[in-house]
């Protein structure tokens, strides 16, 4: 029997495991990901979080999506987590832990969690090109935030669930254009405004997610890179499917990068073992 806390923000959702005794092994946890991810066949979920012990952190975070692929980071998760070892006594409200993309921190005030994402390097990053996808041309950004997101702005005529779907795929699979894979988000919103709505296409989990942090961040960061000049500080609500994910942005950085936090609702769903 295996116990397990199911958890979502926003409506992007994860099974957590705590692993700090070791007893999932290496080849254990993507076997784990692709059995108990499954909707309707299984418990269902994006995801699942591990929790392990690690050296100069509260705990480390891994993540592994629905097909089994291991994750860097993500934004939503990120803050599961830290509500869940917050909640379990791991960690105080006030806390550290590791991810592969970097350590994050995390102010738990439940149901509510702020996640100081730290430093985002632009190094790799492109804003206010063209990408076409399904034979249309739409103004796009690219950048990492942990992980990869393409950020396509949908302009007067938003797309269908089914066109997302679809452009998603081809431009995930673009390998020329992004040799490890990308996330994809769609965006729209009143130029001037500082209320956008996202909706992401996800790497590993191969459809469109009720929220995604890291892709909130992204969205964030492209849209006001696009607005024009930006300003020393910015905040930006985000509207995912599932709720809203509050990003507030730095751009005075010395060397150029941004730094970011995310916040956002987080709810314990259920909790037991699986078999």
């Amino acid at each position: 029997m295996i116990p397990f806390v199911k958890m979502q923000g926003n409506g992007n959702d994860f099974i957590v495991l705590d692993n700090r005794d070791g007893r999932f092994g290496e080849g254990e946890l993507p076997e784990m990901a692709r059995r108990f991810c499954p909707r309707r066949s299984s418990l269902g979920a994006d995801g699942i979080l591990v929790l392990e012990r690690a050296d100069g952190a509260d705990y480390a975070m891994r993540l592994f999506n629905a097909d089994g692929s291991e994750g860097e980071m993500c934004g939503n998760g990120a803050r599961c987590i830290a509500r869940y070892a917050h909640e379990k006594g791991i960690a105080g409200a006030s806390h550290a832990f590791s991810t592969l993309a970097g350590i994050m921190r995390a102010e738990v005030e439940p149901p509510f969690v702020d996640l100081d994402m730290g430093r985002i390097s632009l190094d790799g990053s492109w804003f206010n090109r063209e990408v076409t996808a399904l034979g249309r041309t739409f103004p796009a950004s690219f950048l990492v935030v942990g992980v990869p997101h393409l950020v396509l702005f949908e302009g007067a005529a938003p797309l269908t669930r089914y066109e997302m779907v679809e452009a998603g795929r081809e431009l995930r699979h673009d390998t020329a254009l992004f040799p490890c894979g990308t996330n994809v988000n769609f965006v729209s919103g009143r130029p001037g405004e500082r209320r956008i709505r996202s909706v992401t296409y996800e790497r590993g989990v191969e459809d469109l997610t009720d929220s995604c942090g890291t892709g909130s961040t992204a969205s964030a960061i492209a849209w006001v890179v696009r607005g024009g000049q930006a300003p020393d500080r910015e905040s930006v609500e985000v509207e995912n499917p599932g709720g809203l994910n509050c990003v507030t942005l730095r751009f005075d950085l010395p060397d150029g990068g941004i730094s970011a936090s995310l916040k956002g609702r987080t709810v314990m769903v259920a909790e037991g073992v699986l078999f």
